[in-house]
């Protein structure tokens, strides 16, 4: 059999140009079929579709690392912390021993200085106010940190002034960082409606911040509470202090999830961002104890009485559309031993738990944890 019956039904081999013919591949040339051309349009589009992406990717991922920076560049105006975590070193106007019955002819006693002292700005937060007035104190879980050893929450807490409208001057640090500049992140904010000043502050700070998910800024770790009793235990502790103070202590007494909206349950929600000062009749402390501790995911052994100054930081929810993720803790005061609150954690059964009616439809009355990203 000759070569030539070999090679016969074969195409004619293509000696062009290898770059002409790797074009002819990819691109519609004349002489191509219908499908082919179909079949090369859409590898095209693929191709510009997924350099579209990838470049949007890119600038995603500068964006995060972007706001990662910023973060850290601002814990540099982090105060100087008390490292000891026992009752002696909470507040440095806090006098454990003192007996006020000890006070000579004319002298107040010790709780009475307190009470008429003047705030003035520590130094700690002189260059913060220097940046922003706005600053109106310091948040952070000690402890609570990355791998890298950058704590999860540690922040200046900003309060911009309320100026007519609520919701205008809580919403303007939403997605806005200390310098007042665009931040997808958002700032840590206190509640606008009773200032946090020279004159006083409320009995119970409400402060916001971000879910950010993947993330991780802003309050986003807050969520880890959520995964059990332990960590709770782990981080019992959060320093919060105003520029007027150094050194304060609160531990956290209740974590729960709450309505938003008056259309998530089927009773008088819980709003819990409206009970600022206690003397309040329609908002008593009586009222607000009561609930953190009906819908509270934990139980601790921890007096509280309206005389205490409390905090409480809130952030989405995001295992319910629209819901918000709580945490309360009180200041502590010389007769609070810490010790003893933490060996008091315990997990409360969810049959005990109030959930809200948004919550059960989704998951029964049950917790749920789904991880801090989601």
């Amino acid at each position: 059999m000759s070569m030539a019956n070999e090679v016969k039904n074969l195409s004619e081999q293509d000696n062009t140009n290898f770059f002409i013919r790797f074009i002819k591949y990819f691109v519609p040339w004349k002489g191509d079929g219908s499908s082919e051309i179909i079949r090369k349009i859409v590898f095209v589009f693929s191709i510009v579709l997924f350099v579209m992406s990838l470049n949007e990717l890119t600038d995603f991922l500068k964006t995060d690392q972007a706001e990662l920076n910023y973060a850290q560049s601002i814990a540099k105006y982090e105060p100087d912390w008390d490292d000891d975590l026992n009752l002696d070193s909470v507040g440095q106007d806090v006098k454990p021993n003192e007996d006020n019955s000890s006070a000579g002819p004319g002298e107040k006693p010790a709780s009475q200085e307190d009470e008429t002292k003047e705030r003035v700005v520590q130094n700690w937060a002189k260059d913060l106010i220097k940046r922003n007035s706005d600053v109106v104190g310091w948040i952070k879980i000690p402890g609570f940190c990355n791998d890298n050893g950058d704590e999860y929450i540690n922040f200046p807490v900003l309060q911009k002034a309320y100026e007519g409208s609520v919701d205008e001057a809580n919403n303007y640090y939403l997605t806005r960082n200390i310098d007042k500049n665009y931040y997808e992140s958002g700032s840590i904010f206190a509640d606008c409606l009773v200032p946090i000043d020279e004159n006083g502050q409320p009995d119970n700070i409400v402060i916001y911040g971000h879910h950010m998910r993947r993330l991780g800024t802003s309050f986003t770790h807050l969520a880890e509470y959520k995964s059990g009793v332990d960590i709770l235990r782990k981080y019992p502790m959060i320093q919060f202090q105003t520029v007027y103070e150094n050194n304060q202590k609160y531990v956290i007494i209740g974590c729960f999830v709450a309505a938003a909206d008056d259309s998530q349950d089927d009773i008088a929600i819980f709003d819990y961002w409206r009970y600022r000062n206690f003397d309040d009749d329609k908002y008593s402390f009586d009222k607000w104890i009561d609930n953190v501790r009906k819908q509270s995911w934990y139980s601790c052994d921890v007096e509280c009485t309206a005389e205490d100054d409390y905090i409480t930081l809130s952030t989405c929810s995001n295992e319910v559309s629209s819901m918000r993720w709580v945490i309360v803790a009180k200041k502590l005061t010389a007769k609070d031993n810490l010790d003893l609150i933490v060996e008091s954690y315990k997990e409360r059964p969810d049959s005990e738990i109030y959930f809200p009616k948004v919550w059960r439809n989704v998951w029964g009355n049950n917790k749920k944890y789904l991880g801090w990203s989601y």
